[in-house]
């Protein structure tokens, strides 16, 4: 069956005072599908210092009618607290087969939605609060007509969820979708991290 795979890797470093914190989050899919496939994959913050990608991979029939779609959103960033040094950004996109285009469309209403709001807080030796590591995740399903689509969460705790999303029409499968969200925070000197603030919201 033909597949589509995709990983979006962000690293964001912040530096103050001989101190630093690291931020690395990703956000990965493996897809397989019986008909046509087309992934469109749009930068919507290109040159700056947050990651933020839209993804739509859309399966298609033999006549050109779309039947299934798995649209995602991903952003990453970091806000400075007391932190008055550098940050820097390297952000990693890998795509098989690479994009189609970059004209992702993001679905006004979805047979199934997710979302993953994730924030870390880091603190100097003073206390005061050092800078802010933030992401969060979306993904939206849409079917035709007499189809539906079944998620499940797969992997759930405070720095990974992971999502499993098939597609039925009947008893055959349109799309299959494993997803995967993924976020830790590193620090380097006296600068301590605590426990990430997670918020998961699931439709149905």
């Amino acid at each position: 069956m033909p597949t589509h795979q995709g990983q979006s890797q962000t690293d964001i470093i912040l530096n103050g005072g001989g101190n630093s914190i690291t931020e690395d989050t990703s956000f990965d899919f493996n897809a397989t599908y019986g008909q046509l496939g087309d992934l469109q994959v749009l930068d919507l913050a290109p040159g700056s210092d947050r990651q933020y990608m839209a993804y739509e991979l859309s399966v298609r029939d033999a006549t050109g009618a779309t039947v299934a779609t798995f649209a995602a959103r991903y952003k990453a960033w970091v806000d400075r607290g007391s932190a008055d040094g550098r940050k820097s950004i390297t952000i990693n996109n890998t795509f098989n087969p690479v994009p189609d285009g970059d004209s992702p469309n993001w679905p006004s209403t979805a047979d199934t939605t997710a979302e993953r709001v994730w924030k870390v807080d880091t603190f100097d030796d003073s206390g005061n609060l050092f800078g802010t590591a933030q992401a969060s995740w979306q993904v939206r399903t849409t079917v035709e007509r007499g189809a539906r689509v079944i998620q499940t969460v797969v992997d759930q705790d405070a720095n990974l969820l992971r999502l499993h999303l098939v597609y039925l029409q009947g008893n055959v499968v349109l799309l299959d979708v494993v997803t995967t969200m993924d976020g830790a925070v590193t620090t380097q000197g006296t600068v301590v991290a605590d426990p990430p603030d997670v918020t998961d919201r699931f439709t149905p």
